[in-house]
């Protein structure tokens, strides 16, 4: 059963509801269910504003919503399991895209080929941006909430203290930046402010993220056409050897950086202790109405020589699990989801960035989100849309996982970039030719 919203909450959705008043969020009242079940991941910033939209939607519609709450270390798992023993038996789920080559095959295809009530409609596809929509062996699963990708965030207050006035552009001068930024603050003999910090926490999508971007930015590829793994290339190693110099040789990260999940990144940033990092859009949000608005600069990521700045793309979303007896009303909430009214609601709160167009041509947004945040936004569209590249790996959670595990033994001094990206490499091949 859901919670009752709060008043201030209530308000504040009816607000962004209300800017479009004739549009009708709720398209299949005629078939709804009296009861759906749903799966939210709640450690995630999408969360604070879907779990008030799905109580909206569940007291216009009178269907009584049961959410069965995920974390993001363990909800694919139970998704599979769910599909697998039918128990419990969920009739939307919201998930990352980069699992996508794990769930589509537990998920209703959204282009209505196995129920025509379950299609994106011309009119939608017309409206999401030319990257929110994302076919997976030829049929889209995913009905995109909002975008992931990364940017490097700096502290301006901490770079000027150091005499810089503008954040690296390149590899060796974030090296540079990093090293000038990186002190004992106290004089106690230990380090209080480290220069550059990034998710170092081993397995699927923390400190293999941050492999990626160095990974991208030298040009390499995780797999290849054929689906076979290729990171272990001469710019996979190169990549490698990077992130494990910033934290071993240049001494620019913390020695526990290999322990950190998005928490330890965030607090530590928005505290002054690291002083840049790569990280996700919902970390500028976190900064609105706060004294941290005007000392928290973004750029794009630095570049190696001869390569360019890239990143990695992702969208969360919802999708329809085969098992649901519901499918319908499963598909309603999912259009008042990701419909332009919730978008402006999702928006209003600066943490994530819906996909539609209508959204951000919403005369609205300038009463509701201030001007700094639509060209932050403006700035993380360009990024998603020219230095960005989606990750979507087969087998996602085991092949990263065994990926990550292997980039910890680097980034521990156990093993060489080399020799711990070969070994993941046959080991992921030989998972994938079971």
């Amino acid at each position: 059963m859901t919670k009752r919203l709060t008043l201030g909450l209530v308000l504040l959705i009816t607000l962004a509801l209300a800017i479009q008043p004739t549009a009708s969020l709720s398209t299949a009242k005629a078939q709804q269910a009296d009861k759906i079940t749903i799966a939210l991941v709640l450690n995630t910033s999408d969360y604070k504003t879907v779990e008030p939209l799905v109580q909206q939607w569940a007291e216009e519609t009178g269907v009584e919503v049961e959410i069965i709450e995920e974390n993001t270390q363990t909800y694919v798992a139970d998704y599979i399991l769910a599909a697998n023993t039918q128990s419990p038996k969920l009739d939307m789920i919201m998930f990352w895209d980069f699992y996508l080559d794990q769930l589509a095959p537990m998920l209703t295809p959204l282009d209505g080929s196995a129920d025509p009530a379950v299609a994106i409609s011309d009119e939608d596809r017309a409206d999401f941006i030319d990257i929110a929509l994302t076919d997976y062996n030829g049929h889209p699963y995913i009905m995109p909430y909002g975008l992931d990708v990364r940017l490097l965030y700096y502290r301006t207050d901490l770079l000027e203290e150091a005499g810089y006035t503008e954040p690296p552009q390149t590899w060796d001068e974030l090296v540079e930046v990093a090293q000038a930024l990186t002190k004992d603050l106290d004089g106690d003999g230990n380090i209080d402010q480290w220069g550059f910090v990034s998710l170092g926490l081993a397995g699927q999508v923390f400190n293999t993220y941050t492999f990626f971007d160095f990974l991208f930015q030298k040009g390499g590829q995780i797999f290849d056409e054929d689906g076979n793994p290729v990171f272990n290339s001469p710019e996979g190693v190169e990549a490698l050897q990077y992130m494990v110099d910033l934290k071993n040789l240049y001494e620019v990260m913390p020695p526990d950086v290999i322990s950190y999940d998005n928490n330890e990144v965030h607090e530590g940033f928005l505290a002054g202790k690291f002083a840049m990092t790569n990280h996700w859009p919902y970390l500028y949000g976190m900064t609105a109405g706060t004294d941290l608005e005007d000392v928290v600069g973004y750029a794009l990521e630095p570049a190696p020589e001869g390569g360019s700045s890239m990143t990695t793309f992702n969208r969360w979303g919802f999708g329809i699990p085969s098992m649901s007896e519901n499918k319908e009303t499963a598909w309603d909430l999912i259009q008042y989801l990701t419909s332009t009214e919730s978008g402006i609601f999702e928006y209003s709160q600066m943490l994530d960035w819906p996909v539609r167009t209508s959204v951000y041509e919403s005369p609205e947004l300038a009463d509701l989100v201030p001007e700094r945040h639509r060209e932050f936004s403006e700035f993380v569209f360009n990024v998603a849309e020219s230095y960005a590249e989606t990750v979507i790996l087969p087998r996602g959670g085991e092949t990263s996982q065994i990926l990550g595990e292997y980039i910890d033994q680097a980034m521990a001094g156990s093993m060489s970039p080399e020799d711990a990206l070969n070994t993941a490499a046959n080991s992921i091949a030989e998972l994938l030719a079971e």
